[in-house]
């Protein structure tokens, strides 16, 4: 039929046989098309065994080789940096100069005893003003990050108040939230999504414990969680042993068929 139709479109074909020469080059052209295009149906779509999102987690006291090394496993991972620290902006410079994406890892208050001072964080006394203040503050810091997420904050993301204010904050910003989820009754993710602000919870923590058997297996549980997931996230931190663990797996794991991607691209 498509040869038909080339047939009659072309003007006075029946009259001039100048224009054979051309026919036949479109024809043929045409052709190859369509058996390009129908030989497409038969080749199987090569689908992703699983997608997984992986965020690394307390960049900002150090700036070594082992942090360096980081930015080079995978351009899909995203780095969280806890903002206002010594090497904060400048790991942020990095990241961007090698196109790492990267978010504020906001310290929040926990649970603990004994909690470790920083330059800036949140906990449930401050009002929505102050909130406002230091996440802007933070996002000054890093200003090409595109989101936050919480470091600890087992106290604070159980706060419903909080979690408010620090949503109307990053709705005003255009920022997305990642609960890093350290507390089963967080009420993060939940608020942010009644904000609209795009959001994600954590399922694995990948380190906790220092061990690379112990971290192999924590990515093997997330790899599976992708099997069910649309995106399975999972945290790892800046250790040795971790970055060791990722360097070597995620190559085999994007050979099997696993796809990585950017936070950014995981929050809705």
């Amino acid at each position: 039929m498509i040869f038909v139709s080339i047939y009659r479109l072309l003007p006075d074909y029946h009259q001039n046989n100048k224009n054979n020469s051309f026919l036949l080059i479109l024809i043929i052209l045409c052709f190859i098309y369509i058996i390009f295009d129908i030989s497409k149906s038969f080749i199987p779509f090569k689908k992703s065994k699983g997608t997984i999102c992986i965020v690394i987690d307390d960049f900002g006291f150090s700036n070594d080789d082992i942090v360096k090394q980081f930015f080079h496993i995978n351009p899909n991972l995203t780095v969280a940096i806890i903002p206002n620290t010594t090497f904060s902006r400048a790991i942020g410079k990095y990241a961007d100069s090698v196109g790492i994406e990267t978010i504020i890892h906001m310290p929040m208050e926990s649970h603990e005893a004994i909690q470790k001072e920083y330059p800036l964080s949140l906990n449930q006394k401050l009002n929505s003003k102050l909130v406002e203040e230091r996440i802007k503050i933070a996002f000054n810091n890093l200003p090409n990050a595109l989101g936050m997420n919480n470091h600890q904050g087992s106290k604070a993301t159980e706060n419903l108040q909080l979690m408010k204010n620090i949503a109307r904050t990053l709705k005003k910003l255009d920022k997305f939230f990642l609960d890093s989820f350290t507390n089963p009754e967080s009420r993060a993710f939940i608020t942010m999504r009644r904000f609209g602000v795009p959001t994600q919870l954590r399922q694995i923590f990948l380190d906790h414990k220092e061990d690379k058997n112990n971290i192999k297996q924590n990515l093997d549980s997330l790899r599976v969680l992708s099997h069910s997931m649309d995106i399975a996230i999972g945290i790892g931190h800046v250790k040795p042993t971790t970055l060791e663990v990722l360097m070597e797996e995620i190559p085999k794991l994007e050979s099997e068929g696993y796809k990585f991607i950017k936070l950014s691209q995981a929050v809705k």
